[in-house]
């Protein structure tokens, strides 16, 4: 299990020592899916909370039989419904890899109880849910308030290798447009 992703990721947000990263680290299971496995159900409570070693997964939802993706998850992203494990309430999305993935998880109950023997663990806990909330929050308001080409440029800014890894229909559901019109929009900007 390669852990230096996750430490150099937890410097950056912490005074983690390496005494308590071992500690810390002795929880952690390595998990090594396939590409199309699911990792958190619609309807289930989630438990765990992880960190994208390697790999690509996408989190989506159902209506009526059509999908709509609401996050990627690239290496050195945090992944769990928190929510769901809070509440005690079902997710009502799916997580699931679009590549082979390697995730670093603990379970949400295991983490909390570290906040006592590790603090720094609480406050990697604190900075995950503002990120989490800044993400939701952007995206949501760029979604009432940018045009779909706006859409597009902002996420090819943030990260231009995605029409590598991610199926074109699946960037057309995230960006809340359709896959025809997520074409107009790439071949208007090649020329």
């Amino acid at each position: 299990m390669n852990l230096n992703a996750l430490l150099k990721e937890l410097k950056e947000i912490t005074q983690i020592d390496l005494q308590e990263f071992e500690f810390f680290s002795k929880e952690l299971k390595v998990l090594h899916l396939g590409k199309k496995i699911r990792w958190e159900n619609k309807g289930e409570i989630s438990q765990y909370m992880g960190f994208v070693n390697s790999g690509l997964l996408r989190q989506y939802e159902l209506k009526d039989g059509h999908e709509f993706t609401t996050n990627l998850f690239f290496e050195n992203d945090f992944i769990g419904n928190y929510v769901s494990y809070q509440t005690q309430s079902p997710s009502l999305s799916i997580t699931e890899t679009l590549e082979p993935s390697e995730i670093l998880v603990i379970p949400f109950e295991k983490f909390e109880k570290l906040y006592d023997s590790i603090p720094a663990t609480q406050e990697v806990a604190e900075f995950i849910g503002k990120k989490k909330l800044l993400r939701v929050h952007a995206r949501n308001s760029s979604l009432l308030m940018d045009s779909p080409e706006e859409r597009y440029h902002k996420l090819m800014k943030q990260n231009p290798k995605i029409f590598y890894r991610v199926p074109q229909y699946i960037i057309a559901q995230y960006l809340g447009i359709r896959p025809e019109s997520l074409s107009r929009i790439r071949n208007r900007h090649k020329s």
